[in-house]
């Protein structure tokens, strides 16, 4: 009902323009064609009335128009923007923790490659995972290990500074990129994560530690090369805290954070 009514209005324009247009060819063929001198007057009346009521009746379908198809057509150009947006979002954001997924973090990390080596700028990258992730899953079971994995994404969503950017990895591995600053300041900093990390109770009664690792990008860097020193520099820190009462000094810019 509601689409067909536009059609109607729009019809009945049409009809009005009709009769205007036959009022008008009255008052042409009576002054005009017929000579009718005392006609005058009323072709005159008559050509007012056309020319006034068919401004009118246009302006009404222009209204119509716009009203049953441009302003759809707006509305929906609109929506279908709002959609594409949510879709890229998707296709860049993991669905559990509603960080950004490994895909963002390698074009991330490409652009700030770039920075580097045209501006000599500075960006540096932590990589963490939790520590016995496979037990808090078997004994607390998985809903739970991932309402870990989302309270600690929404923690070190909040811990960061605004133009650092947080990842999942995969897993229980997150990441953080974090441009203007080197190695030995993300070193700290990835202390400070770990610290807050530790001392932080999330749902189900559960504290975790974390394995930590950070590496300051390079010029001769690919988003390949970087990334892998950093999950060698994680497995390196998860190896030294597999030691038993071990205690290690970073190793530079090779990526390992204590334990």
């Amino acid at each position: 009902m509601q689409r067909t009514r536009p059609a109607v209005f729009y019809g009945l324009t049409l009809l009005g323009l009709a009769l205007l247009f036959a009022l008008g060819f009255m008052g042409y063929y009576d002054l005009i064609l017929k000579n009718k001198a005392e006609t005058a007057a009323w072709a005159a009346q008559a050509g007012l009335i056309v020319v006034g009521g068919g401004l009118l009746l246009l302006a009404l379908q222009a209204l119509i128009v716009f009203r049953a198809f441009i302003g759809p057509l707006a509305r929906d150009e609109e929506r279908l923007d709002e959609l594409d947006e949510a879709v890229r979002r998707l296709t860049i954001t993991d669905e559990l923790t509603r960080v950004y997924n490994r895909a963002k973090l390698e074009e991330c990390v490409l652009r700030e490659i770039e920075h580097v080596r045209r501006y000599k700028a500075k960006a540096a990258a932590l990589m963490l995972d939790v520590d016995g992730m496979g037990d808090i899953n078997r004994t607390q079971g998985d809903r739970a290990g991932d309402r870990l994995l989302a309270d600690l994404a929404r923690l070190l969503t909040r811990r960061v500074r605004k133009n650092d950017l947080v990842f999942r990895w995969r897993g229980d591995t997150f990441a953080v990129l974090a441009p203007h600053i080197d190695g030995p300041q993300a070193e700290r900093f990835a202390r400070k994560l770990r610290a807050e990390i530790a001392a932080t109770e999330f749902q189900d009664g559960l504290r975790v530690s974390v394995s930590v690792s950070a590496a300051q990008i390079e010029a001769g860097d690919t988003p390949d090369t970087f990334l892998l020193r950093l999950r060698e520099g994680l497995e390196q820190a998860a190896a030294k805290r597999n030691e038993a009462g071990e205690e290690f000094e970073p190793a530079g810019e090779s990526g390992a954070v204590p334990a």
